[in-house]
């Protein structure tokens, strides 16, 4: 080949178009391929169920509005409007739950098209929508210790369901990081645990005398078993994400909570309340919460430190005129 011309032309600036890839001409195979890649990613379990089932319910938002759901014919205008205002008007869907679609679309059709089974991106400037700030729930402490006394002691599910209670208000584990604690995460010595949060992102947290003391307890009670899971139903089967749920709402109205939903979440942020309240910064907070940004976190001090109320008993404009 002989020397190039140094006079660039038109057509040498000009992006070549991208080579289409065969594979992904309708929805279920492009799905395919996408959870394939998150297999070989070595994605969490969690992380995956939560792509399929998102980007199915996005495949039956076009398919109930008779919209193609071949990926290559999706253009950024659809996802917005057939997509999020759909979701937002028809469907009325909290911002939450919108954004945990986008989320998920987003990294299926970026992969697409960094694997070159599309030609065009059509998520390549899809933002997420603006969440409107809500006041986050917690436990008094009033609430809190009615909620602990509804369990029955003198039975197993009633201290295993005990020692649930005190596990989520010392550590503010995720459900899905509790019912996946195993006997051998507990550090005795060394009064940690070691949970599994998400994308295999592990941490120790920390308890303390009390916490430890009704561990003990527990596991004497629980007895040396196959399974391996710390919380074992009465069946000596792992107790399930679904079943810590339904336990924490029948306490809930048992104790007649009123107000705020009686669910492990509002545990986690109970926690994190309280814990701010005694003192916690935030570094220590993301540490023990596992959150990978400062962002929720900060949000917990700036609604729960004490700081806060105590400025404003001493700057009240209506204290101070009255």
């Amino acid at each position: 080949m002989g020397r190039r011309s140094n006079k660039l032309q038109a057509e040498d600036l000009t992006p070549k178009k991208q080579k289409h890839v065969p594979g992904a001409e309708d929805f279920d195979s492009a799905l395919h391929l996408f959870i394939r890649d998150c297999k070989i990613r070595n994605l969490s379990d969690h992380t995956i169920k939560y792509y399929r089932n998102e980007l199915i319910g996005f495949r039956n938002i076009l398919e109930d509005q008779k919209i193609s759901t071949n990926p290559d014919k999706i253009k950024l205008s659809m996802i917005k409007e057939n997509v999020i205002l759909y979701m937002m008007e028809s469907l009325k869907r909290k911002d939450v739950t919108i954004n945990s679609k986008l989320r998920a679309i987003r990294a299926f059709f970026n992969f697409l098209y960094q694997e070159t089974y599309i030609i065009h991106n059509p998520v390549e400037n899809l933002s997420l929508i603006k969440q409107k700030k809500t006041i986050i729930d917690t436990f008094s402490r009033d609430q809190m210790r009615l909620i602990l006394a509804q369990p029955d002691q003198t039975t197993f599910t009633g201290m295993r369901d005990y020692t649930i209670l005190l596990f989520l208000l010392e550590t503010g584990v995720r459900a899905r990081e509790l019912v996946s604690v195993k006997i051998d995460d507990i550090n005795w010595q060394d009064s940690v645990i070691k949970i599994d949060g998400k994308g295999y992102k592990e941490r120790h947290v920390p308890i303390q005398s009390l916490m430890k003391k009704q561990l003990r307890k527990y596991v004497t009670v629980r007895g040396n078993l196959d399974s391996d899971a710390l919380f074992v139903t009465i069946d000596n089967t792992p107790l399930t994400k679904r079943q810590l749920q339904n336990r924490i709402a029948l306490f809930g109205r048992k104790a007649k909570i009123e107000g705020v939903r009686c669910s492990p979440h509002t545990f986690r942020h109970t926690f994190a309340k309280m814990s701010v309240q005694n003192g916690a910064d935030v570094f220590h907070l993301q540490a023990v919460l596992g959150h990978t940004s400062l962002d929720m976190v900060r949000n917990y001090v700036n609604l729960f430190s004490r700081d806060v109320f105590e400025g404003h008993r001493i700057f009240s404009p209506v204290e101070k005129l009255l």
